[in-house]
C-alpha cells in the first residue's frame, strides 16, 4: 500500500519495559506519518508476585544465554505475560467505554528477557497470537526479530515516533528526546526527515536504581530521589562504572538491561547507593550527547526517570541545552512508549519502514513486526 494512500486508522499500543513496572497502554489515529493522540492512557501495575516472577525470568533466562522453549518457567511465563496484557487492554478499553472493534490493531512489544543483537537475537516473551485470540484483535508483535536478523541493533525502536511528534510542533533543531526507562536511550532528531535522526542506548536509566532500592528497603524504587537527594555521589565508583568502553562507542548501539556490572556499590549505604547511580544514568546521557552530530539545543525527558528529581537536577546541571519535561509539549511523558508501539503496529500493517541505519544500524530502512489475526 503507498504511504499516500494510506487510511488514518486507531491502534492501542502495549509496552512493558525493563524497569517491570507494570504494563502501560495507549492509543492514537495515524496513517503511519500524522499522529493523533486518543483517548484516556491506561497502567496495570504489576502486583508483587508478578513482579518476583519476571525478575525469576530475567535471571532464567541469563542461564539459557538463548531464546529457548525448553524452559518450563519461561513458558509459563510468557502465558502469564499475555494473561496480564489481555487484562490491561480490557480495563483500558472499559475506562474508555470502547469495544474490541473500535481498534484496528494493536502493537504488542512483550517483555524483553535478553538483547544480545551482536549474537543476532532479541528475546521477548508473550504471544502475539494467543493475545490475538484472547481478544479476537489485529495484534503485530515481535518488533525487533527482522532488525536484528539482518544485522542491526533491534533497539531503540521509538526513535521515528518521536519525530513524528514534532512535526505537528514549533521547534527549533536539533532536538533530543531521552527517555529513561529500565535502560535509557536518546534519539537525536536534526529535521523532519527519516536521515535526520541518530539514536541509542545511553546507558541505565531506572533498573540499576530501582534493584538498589528494592535491595535494601521495602520500597521498589526511589520515589521521588527520597534517597538519593540525601546521598552523596561516590566519585571513585562513578569514574570507574564511566571509563567503560561502550560510553566512547560510536552509535547507533544497543544495551541489554543487565550490562554493567556495579556490584561494588554494594559497600555504600542506601542513600550513597542512590545518588551514584542517579549520577551513573546522569552523566552517561551527558555523554551521550557529545555523540551527536550536534550538540541539542532542546534535551526532552520521558519515561519514569522524569519523576526523580535527583536525576532531572543533574540532567540540567550536565547538559548543555535547555533540559525538559515532554509534558511541557503537553505530550505525557509515561505513554510515550506505549503510543509509539501503536505507531510502529501501524507503519508495520502499511510496509514502512521502522528503523533506519541511524536508528539501529541495520543496512537500510526496514519495516519489521509479525501480524497476528485471531482464529
Amino acid at each position: 500500500m503507498s504511504q499516500k494512500n494510506n487510511p488514518k486508522i486507531i491502534a492501542l499500543g502495549l509496552m512493558s519495559g525493563t524497569s517491570l513496572d507494570g504494563i502501560d497502554v495507549a492509543f492514537i489515529k495515524s496513517d503511519g506519518t500524522s499522529v493523533e493522540r486518543l483517548y484516556q492512557p491506561f497502567h496495570l501495575a504489576y502486583s508483587p508476585q508478578e513482579k518476583q516472577q519476571l525478575t525469576k525470568g530475567l535471571e532464567q533466562a541469563k542461564k539459557e544465554m538463548k531464546p529457548t522453549h525448553n524452559n518450563d518457567f519461561i513458558n509459563q511465563l510468557e502465558e502469564l505475560v499475555t494473561v496480564l496484557h489481555v487484562k490491561a487492554v480490557r480495563s483500558a478499553l472499559e475506562i474508555n467505554a470502547l469495544q474490541t472493534h473500535d481498534i484496528d490493531i494493536i502493537g504488542f512489544h512483550g517483555q524483553t528477557l535478553l538483547h544480545k543483537p551482536d549474537q543476532g537475537w532479541s528475546w521477548q516473551i508473550g504471544s502475539g497470537k494467543n493475545l490475538s485470540n484472547q481478544l479476537n484483535m489485529s495484534v503485530v508483535n515481535d518488533f525487533r526479530r527482522y532488525d536484528v536478523e539482518h544485522g542491526g541493533q533491534g533497539a531503540p525502536l521509538v526513535p521515528i515516533y518521536h519525530q513524528a511528534l514534532l512535526k505537528n510542533l514549533s521547534c527549533d533543531y536539533p532536538v533530543a528526546f531521552v527517555n529513561i526507562g529500565g535502560v535509557a536511550n536518546m534519539t537525536w532528531i536534526g529535521g523532519q526527515f527519516n536521515d535526520d535522526i541518530l539514536a541509542f542506548d545511553t546507558g541505565p536509566g531506572n533498573a540499576l536504581i530501582d534493584d538498589w532500592v528494592r535491595s535494601k528497603s521495602d520500597l521498589i524504587y526511589d520515589k521521588d530521589g527520597i534517597f538519593s537527594a540525601k546521598g552523596k555521589v561516590d566519585q571513585t565508583l562513578l569514574k570507574q562504572w564511566l571509563d567503560q568502553d561502550y560510553f566512547s562507542m560510536l552509535p547507533p548501539k544497543s544495551l541489554d538491561r543487565d550490562q554493567f556490572d556495579v556490584s561494588d556499590i554494594k559497600s555504600l549505604n542506601i542513600e550513597d547507593g542512590a545518588a551514584t547511580l542517579c549520577a551513573f544514568s546522569a552523566h552517561t546521557i551527558k555523554k551521550a550527547q557529545n555523540l551527536c552530530p550536534k550538540l541539542p539545543k532542546t534535551v526532552f525527558i520521558c519515561g519514569g526517570g522524569v519523576h526523580n528529581p535527583t536525576i532531572m537536577n543533574l540532567l540540567q546541571s550536565e547538559l548543555s541545552g535547555e533540559v525538559a519535561s515532554v509534558n511541557d509539549l503537553g505530550l505525557n511523558g509515561d505513554f510515550i512508549e506505549a503510543e509509539a508501539f501503536a505507531y510502529l503496529a501501524i507503519r508495520s500493517l502499511y510496509d514502512l519502514p521502522i528503523t533506519f541505519p541511524g536508528t539501529t544500524a541495520i543496512s537500510k530502512p526496514s519495516s519489521g513486526g509479525v501480524f497476528n489475526s485471531p482464529d
